[in-house]
C-alpha cells in the first residue's frame, strides 16, 4: 500500500511541478499587463491581451481590447498599480487561469489629478497563440 502511495505521488510531482510553473507564467502575464498598462505600452497590450477582451472597470464602464488600448492615450491613464496578493488556479488542463488580485492603484480621467482606488480584480488568462492572453477583467472597489 505505501509502494503505490508512493508510485502514485512520484509519477505526479512532474505534474504538480509543471503546475507551479504554469501559475508563475500566470503571474508573470499578470504583473506584465500591470506594467504595460501603466506605462500604455500598446505593443505590449496588444500582445497581453485577448482579441475578445471583455474588460469591465469597477464603475461598470465596459471596453473592448481597442478600446481599453486607445483610453490609456487619452481618456483614462493608470499612474501605478500596486499589488497587495495575486493568486492563481489553473483550470482546462492548464490552458486557462483565473487570477484573484487585490491592488491598489492611481488613475485619472481626461487629464485630471490622478485618484487613489483598492480594488479587487477577477481575471480571467487564456492560454492561446503561444502565450498567455487576458481576455476578462472585473473589479470591485474595496475601502481604501
Amino acid at each position: 500500500m505505501f509502494r503505490a502511495l508512493l508510485v502514485t505521488l512520484l509519477a505526479s510531482s512532474p505534474l504538480i511541478a509543471a503546475d507551479a510553473k504554469t501559475v508563475e507564467a500566470v503571474k508573470t502575464a499578470e504583473r506584465g499587463w500591470a506594467a504595460a498598462t501603466v506605462k500604455g505600452d500598446a505593443a505590449a497590450l496588444g500582445n497581453l491581451l485577448a482579441a475578445d477582451l471583455t474588460y469591465t472597470h469597477s464603475t461598470g464602464d465596459t471596453d473592448n481590447k481597442a478600446q481599453f488600448i486607445a483610453n490609456l492615450t487619452g481618456a483614462r491613464k493608470y499612474h501605478k498599480i500596486d499589488y497587495d496578493s495575486v493568486d492563481a488556479r489553473l483550470y482546462l488542463n492548464g490552458t486557462a487561469a483565473v487570477v484573484m488580485a487585490v491592488v491598489k492603484l492611481e488613475t485619472s480621467q481626461k487629464g485630471g489629478a490622478p485618484a487613489a482606488a483598492h480594488l479587487r480584480l477577477l481575471h480571467l488568462w487564456v492560454y492561446q497563440k503561444d502565450r498567455w492572453q487576458l481576455a476578462a477583467h472585473q473589479s470591485l472597489r474595496l475601502a481604501n
